[in-house]
């Protein structure tokens, strides 16, 4: 058993739609041969979804995570000391719930740092609770770069068979190319190409986006491609690195379908989420490497429209889950 990864799994808003997905997907059978999960969340707002739902899945709590049995239809859950939940309300933004998402991720990297699990899956939580809630991040990977003290953490996305990051996350659209430098640039293939390696890819192949339509037109429609990014491909050939580019962002994910890349650094968020939502559709996962363990979460947010009805679709936390055994830290 020793072999098999402990991971954790961070509730999310309490108020979307994540209690949900998490019962969905751990009343599927499997499971327990592949992982040992276990719940840092509310033990009350777990016992009520898994009723509305109907699983025969039972929620034991737990204070600390050597109490946990790990045994198949019971799942053991871990409440942030001090953070349990009165009523939940309606679906919307709330400050106390974007803390207790913060809260339920703090205490699942905590336990990374100690060496106790071997991966985080994360239910969605809201941007816009966690910044109400006093969190001065753009987003949780900022966030959990800080409470872990790395310093560079960064989001892989499979896209079909094509894994993908991107240079720059989540900004407003007139701030991207500010932000695209040289270095954050040669620093994307290089961990591209890491993580490629770490999933069985002996000799890489990388395409290196264009940031402007047509690959800038020799600097008609841009010189980003010129002064930052081709030298930066330079940089990485140099370093033994298989990379390719600038390629246009409208024909870089073709070719990679077509067999010419295993992997893509794209430019910026969209750039990068367009392709593979459209190829992925509903089984596709955010994951965040660069801290002591895999993070992974959902391709989608907390839909606070559906959130209580019964109808969300598991596809992507399940996603999530099998990313994070995959590459879960020994």
């Amino acid at each position: 058993m020793s072999t098999i990864p402990v991971i954790a799994i961070a509730m999310g808003d309490p108020a979307g739609i994540g209690p949900e997905l998490i019962v969905k997907v751990l009343a599927e059978e499997g499971w327990q041969e592949r992982c040992r999960p276990f719940i840092i969340g509310d033990l009350q707002v777990m016992r009520a979804t898994a009723a509305s739902l109907g699983p025969a899945l039972r929620f034991q709590a737990i204070k600390d995570l050597n109490a946990a049995a790990f045994l198949p239809g019971l799942v053991d859950v871990l409440n942030p000391p001090g953070h349990a939940l009165d009523a939940i309300p309606p679906p919307g933004v709330h400050p106390a719930l974007g803390e207790a998402a913060a809260r339920y991720l703090e205490l699942a990297y905590q336990l990374a740092l100690q060496a106790r699990v071997s991966g985080v899956v994360m239910a969605p939580m809201n941007k816009e609770s966690f910044r109400a809630a006093g969190y001065d991040y753009l987003d949780e990977l900022q966030y959990l770069g800080a409470i872990t003290g790395r310093d560079e953490p960064f989001i892989l996305a499979a896209a079909g068979p094509v894994w993908a990051v991107a240079v720059t996350e989540h900004l407003p659209f007139r701030d991207i190319a500010s932000h695209i430098t040289r270095d954050r640039v040669r620093r994307c293939i290089g961990h591209l190409h890491q993580v490629l390696r770490r999933l069985g890819c002996a000799t890489p192949r990388i395409a290196c986006a264009a940031l402007n339509p047509h690959g800038g037109e020799g600097g008609l429609m841009g010189r980003e491609e010129i002064d930052i990014i081709a030298p930066a491909i330079l940089d990485a050939q140099d370093a033994d690195v298989d990379v390719s580019g600038p390629v246009p962002g409208d024909v870089v994910f073709k070719r990679a379908l077509d067999g010419d890349f295993d992997g893509v650094v794209c430019m910026y968020h969209d750039q990068l989420n367009i392709a593979r939502k459209l190829l992925a559709r509903s089984d596709i996962a955010t994951l965040w490497m660069g801290l002591p363990v895999i993070g992974a979460t959902t391709a989608h947010g907390t839909a606070f429209d559906i959130a209580g009805q019964g109808v969300a679709d598991p596809g992507s936390l399940r996603a999530a889950l099998n990313y994070a055994i995959r590459l879960a830290r020994p």
